[in-house]
């Protein structure tokens, strides 16, 4: 999403979900990380895609059959961390 702060100076914001399953969830990174370097903004996007890389955790709970599942959760001080930047990462249903 593209926005402006009224003044005509233009930023990007990224909005991320962090969906159940860990592929989807980087892909889902990779993929906006990519477009959002080639909008050529002057972030540090080595240093956001540090905080990314520590943004998301697994945990894994028990089932009611006695297994565990994965389930992957969000650093709330890191996804802090990133919105200082406009990238905002926020935990979807487990």
């Amino acid at each position: 999403m593209v926005a402006s702060d009224g003044r005509g100076d233009r930023w990007t914001h990224f909005i991320s979900r962090v969906s159940s399953e860990r592929q989807t969830t980087e892909n889902q990174f990779e993929d906006l990380l990519c477009v959002a370097e080639k909008n050529g903004s002057s972030r540090d996007w080595g240093q956001i895609r540090q905080a990314l890389s520590r943004c998301v955790y697994e945990e894994q709970l028990p089932t009611s059959n006695g297994r565990s599942r994965i389930v992957y959760r969000v650093r709330h001080e890191v996804a802090a961390e990133l919105a200082a930047h406009c990238v905002y990462v926020e935990q979807g249903r487990p």
